[in-house]
C-alpha cells in the first residue's frame, strides 16, 4: 500500500509542477505549490491525508482557474 501512496504522490507533484511552470494565476500557483509540498511530504512519509488535502487544494485552484465562457460575446 506505500507504494501506492507513493507513487500517486509521485504523480501530484509532477501534475502540480506543470501548473506551476503555466503560471496562469497567483492562486494556481500557491495552490500549486502547497500541493508539491503536502506531494513531497506524502512521498516521504508514504501518509495518505497528506496526498488527499493535496489533492483537494490542487483540483480547488485547477477549479477557480477556469475561465467563464458564458458571459463572452
Amino acid at each position: 500500500m506505500h507504494y501506492i501512496i507513493q507513487l500517486l504522490a509521485a504523480i501530484l507533484i509532477g501534475t502540480a509542477v506543470g501548473a506551476v511552470l503555466s503560471q496562469r494565476t497567483q492562486a494556481l500557483l500557491v495552490g500549486s505549490v502547497i500541493a508539491i509540498l503536502l506531494g513531497v511530504v506524502a512521498l516521504v512519509t508514504a501518509s495518505w491525508i497528506p496526498l488527499a488535502v493535496g489533492v483537494a487544494v490542487f483540483l480547488v485552484v485547477q477549479g477557480l482557474q477556469r475561465d467563464n465562457y458564458s458571459t463572452r460575446a
